[in-house]
């Protein structure tokens, strides 16, 4: 029989796996496995660490290799930690910060690049990928860690090679892949809990099947339930009236519940080619949210009126076809995918309503108060009383499909990689908010009886007493490419470009009351945008352990449509906002490859960047600091505009050692200044210096881990292990407009005041074997029962009232996590 020849593909999966007795590297740093020596090669420290090859750049590198500024965790080390979430991971990422007020979905922001976190319109200004897709959305998806090969986090912009989104910098998610040479399976099972939280856990499972010894299939499916920590408490409406949550009493409510699953299968159909299909699927479905309000006096509390209200569901599945092979010298990928997500949340509202409800005071608004929208109270009661109870309902539709196609060569004298982008995205959403018996209130009766200017009698009583719609389609095509031109065996040469061209078409209409469309009737909004953005680079390497490199590069958000309702301040069409980074950096491998060093300075110009804004024109004509007619008496939205010029610089070092022949440290943070240029001036004066939000002037993160060999259970050599790992993350500003609350007669007024938020410490403890087939760990996460302040939320106007509204991180949990793996 003749031998069969393996293709050239498989030789990356049939390599013998040096993490099996390994120490885990440095946590989120960019570096890889240590590489163990012979038990017998005495005490002396003779370990290495190996580097890490990751796809950053659509090419396979060693991570040290790259003049960039790179971090990669790679799957055993995210097991290691037990980092299953964004929130887990976001720790050790140092220019990474992140805002999640709903479990399941966030906005990631890299090194202080950030506008707001309760944006509408804005887009992110920074990536998320799943393999070759882009997930990236105003609130971006969390995928869960399980069976993954490794995350990548790429700092600053990015948007040769990825485009729109990866303005200020990239995460990348890359799956494990079916592998036809070995039959592989595994099962971990989890459980934890604390005195402040209820018992969670975690099931998830692998399978590798080899079909053929050209085609495997792998499935994944997970099933985790994160235990509820806050309690709902007893109390009365923030009004004059005699509204109470009595009965609505919980404990720990905000449980989330995760499942999921993954099905894929690869193809080698010759040495030379690669065909890879999948199915990602994943569901996240919270109650209630993880807030708390400090002025309760009781900890890890909160007073909602309706938490059977409260939920957050988020489904999406992704499916991919990628094709990768070589035509002679020359490698293709073509990578199609489409991602498809609904979601529907629900809020209680009652601090938002009763801050609206005000409108309806006697002597407030008094020329319009009588026909205010926002008379809660039932018919003759008086406006003092107007205490709504209530609640918002959001249901959302994205989907995306997207198509790549990738060419790429190495060579002695030139590597390049050239491509083709295409993209169209769709999202689709109705928010309805609901106060609770307004079909009898004083405004609907009003607008039943036609007292209303302009509004016809009601033909369906209704509990919306605000419905808002959204229809916007995204087109995008673009044409990408790189070249490193190798000048000699020390010096590289890189020179980028990425041409784009989007268009967008929104439709969107307020009801207000439902059913009740507003004079603007169904707004169609169409814009276009096109642009190019080039990439410079060059590197030095002195010799092969040290690589010295310089870095221009730009990133953008494209330009679009605002909702333009009556006549609002700002244009029409808002412009794309450009990201132009300088830095300088090091990569160095020291003391005989025990050591690896990177440190990175960088200073980005963020020029006539958007910012998400309360329209100024819905102030009343001639009140203090209105804008001159026709921009005033507008109604009430949320628009995007050009502002100005911000910048942001700083250093981001990370450092990993194999201290000694047990013991591996590793270490990592970035100093950071994120400031505006330019000054403005729209409901609040922000004078040019002034802090961007959402990320901390320093934060930091630090792990040890001590290994030793065993012989504890089944008659084996085992390693037994100790890892401590601690992040701090400084203060950082809510928002980045100045509002002050609550002082009326303050020319800086505003219901939701801007929040310094205080820095943390997080730090947890575990203790682990593992054995030939099978691990068990014990652990403590946030081993202080800190109280992180991970978001102030203010523009649920809850300070208005006195109240807060702080998204908080999980109390100290005890836990234990048994991996048991099965292997032909």
């Amino acid at each position: 029989m003749k031998e069969q020849k393996l293709p050239s593909q498989l030789h990356a999966v049939i390599r013998p796996n040096k993490l099996s007795y390994a120490i885990s590297a440095l946590l989120a740093a960019p570096a890889g496995s240590v590489v163990a020596q012979d038990e017998g090669a005495g005490a002396s420290n003779d370990r290495m660490l190996e580097e890490v090859l990751v796809t950053a750049r659509k090419r396979t590198e060693s991570i040290m290799d790259i003049p960039e500024s790179i971090q990669a965790i790679s799957g055993a080390e995210l097991e290691k930690a037990g980092l299953n979430t964004m929130d887990d991971y976001v720790r050790f990422i140092p220019s990474m910060s992140y805002v999640s007020t709903n479990p399941g979905s966030a906005n990631i922001v890299f090194r202080g690049i950030a506008d707001a976190a309760n944006n509408f319109i804005a887009e992110p200004t920074a990536a998320l990928y799943l393999d070759e897709q882009s997930l990236t959305l105003n609130r971006t998806p969390d995928p869960r860690m399980v069976d993954i090969e490794r995350v990548e986090a790429l700092s600053g912009p990015q948007g040769t090679l990825y485009g729109a989104s990866s303005q200020a910098g990239l995460l990348r998610v890359i799956t494990n892949k079916p592998d036809p040479t070995a039959f592989d399976a595994s099962v971990e099972l989890m459980l934890k809990g604390g005195s402040d939280s209820d018992m969670g856990y975690d099931v998830n499972a692998m399978v590798n099947i080899p079909v053929s010894d050209r085609f495997a299939i792998r499935l994944v499916g997970f099933s985790a339930e994160d235990g509820g920590f806050i309690d709902n408490v007893n109390t009365d409406s923030v009004q004059y009236g005699v509204s109470n949550n009595a009965g609505a009493e919980r404990s720990n409510f905000n449980d989330v519940e995760h499942q999921g699953g993954r099905i894929s299968a690869r193809w080698f159909p010759n040495e030379d080619w690669t065909v890879t299909a999948g199915v990602v699927y994943q569901d996240t479905f919270s109650k209630g949210r993880p807030e708390m309000d400090p002025t309760l006096g009781r900890d890890l509390s909160i007073a909602r009126f309706r938490p059977d209200k409260e939920f957050d569901d988020t489904q999406w599945s992704q499916y991919s076809l990628t094709l990768e092979g070589r035509f002679g010298d020359v490698d293709f990928v073509s990578a199609t995918s489409y991602f498809t997500r609904d979601w529907t949340y629900t809020q209680d509202t009652q601090t938002y309503a009763s801050y609206f409800g005000t409108f309806c005071y006697d002597g407030y608004y008094y020329a319009y108060s009588n026909y205010s929208p926002y008379c809660f109270q039932a018919a003759g009661v008086g406006n003092y009383y107007n205490d709504p109870v209530g609640y918002l309902i959001n249901v959302q539709k994205d989907t995306k499909i997207a198509q790549e196609f990738r060419f790429s060569s190495e060579g002695e004298k030139m590597d390049w990689v050239a491509g083709l982008f295409y993209e169209k995205a769709e999202q689709d959403w109705v928010f309805d908010t609901y106060a609770e018996g307004y079909a009898q209130s004083k405004s609907y009766q009003n607008y039943a009886a036609g007292r209303v200017s302009g509004s016809p009698p009601a033909t369906t009583p209704t509990d919306i007493w605000w419905r808002s719609a959204d229809s916007t389609d995204w087109e995008q095509y673009a044409v990408f490419g790189e070249v490193t031109f190798h000048l000699n065996e020390q010096w590289d040469a890189t020179v980028g470009a990425r041409w784009f061209d989007r268009t967008v078409d929104k439709q969107y209409y307020v009801e207000l009351p439902r059913f009740n469309l507003t004079d603007d009737g169904i707004l169609d909004l169409p814009a276009d945008d096109s642009d190019v953005v080039p990439k410079f680079s060059i590197s030095y390497q002195p010799n092969d352990d040290v690589l010295l490199y310089g870095l221009y590069s730009e990133g953008f958000r494209p330009g679009g449509t605002n909702r333009s309702r009556g006549e609002p301040f700002f244009p029409r069409q808002y412009a794309a906002d450009l990201l132009e980074n300088r830095e300088l950096g090091i990569k160095a491998t020291l003391a005989d490859g025990r050591v690896q060093l990177n440190a990175t300075y960088f200073d980005m110009s963020w020029e006539n960047f958007q910012l998400e804004v309360i329209d100024p024109s819905q102030r009343p004509c001639g009140a203090a600091g209105a804008p001159e007619p026709p921009f005033c008496d507008q109604p009430w939205q949320k628009v995007l505009g050009n502002v100005g010029d911000a910048s942001s610089s700083g250093i981001e070092i990370q450092v990993n050692a194999a201290a000694t022949q047990n013991l591996t440290i590793g270490a990592n943070a970035t100093w950071m200044d994120s400031e505006l240029d330019d000054g403005f001036n729209f409901l609040v004066p922000v004078p040019a210096g002034s802090r961007l939000p959402l990320s901390p002037e320093f934060k930091a993160s630090f792990f040890a881990q001590y290994d030793t060999p065993v012989n504890w259970f089944d008659g084996r050599a085992n390693n037994a292990y100790v890892r401590f790992q601690f992040s701090h993350t400084g203060d950082m500003l809510n928002q980045v407009e100045p509002f002050e609350c609550c002082d009326f007669d303050n020319p800086n007024y505003g219901p939701a005041p801007q929040v310094l938020q205080p820095s943390y410490n997080i730090s947890d403890l575990r203790f682990g074997v593992d054995g030939d087939d099978w691990s068990v760990a014990l652990f403590v996460n946030n081993l202080t029962d800190e109280r992180a302040v991970l978001f102030d939320n203010a523009f649920e106007f809850d300070h208005f009232f006195g109240k807060g509204r702080q998204t908080i991180n999980r109390p100290r949990e005890y836990g234990i996590r048994f991996t048991k793996r099965f292997a032909r």
